[in-house]
């Protein structure tokens, strides 16, 4: 994955503020150590959970750590799931270096809902694409 440094860098230029970052940083990548996270999946995870794992769809049940994040940052505000699209699209350009960044947008908005927050990220990317995946792909 990217550093948090380059995840930051990104934030940043979205302005978003450093705590939201932070937290979705460690959310995204220690998701077992955020406290919060875990409180809401006790509190909420079998509800939201529940009609997924019914589902006996294996591409869904796959999703459900991811959505079950996703879930968590919308409680908490837009720019938490500014964030959390940052990360995770970041993230996958890091780990698919066959994908072009618009394949990786692409396959993102494919996989969850679409939202104001994903579109920010999608512009974010088309706008400085050379420089986005030169930093997360170092």
């Amino acid at each position: 994955m990217p550093s948090w440094e380059v995840h930051e860098k990104w934030a940043a230029r979205l302005g978003l503020p450093e705590d939201v970052t932070q937290l979705v940083n460690h959310l995204s990548d220690f998701p077992d150590s955020c406290a919060e996270f875990r409180e809401f999946c006790e509190r909420e995870g079998e509800r939201l959970i529940l009609p997924l794992a019914w589902s006996h769809d294996f591409e869904t049940i796959m999703k459900l750590p991811k959505y079950l994040q996703l879930r968590f940052t919308q409680r908490k505000g837009s720019a938490f799931v500014t964030a959390w699209y940052l990360h995770y699209v970041l993230d996958y350009i890091r780990m698919a270096p066959s994908l072009s960044a618009e394949e990786v947008i692409a396959k993102t908005e494919a996989r969850f809902e679409s939202s104001e927050e994903l579109d920010l990220i999608k512009h974010l990317v088309w706008e400085h694409e050379t420089e986005l995946v030169s930093d997360c792909r170092k």
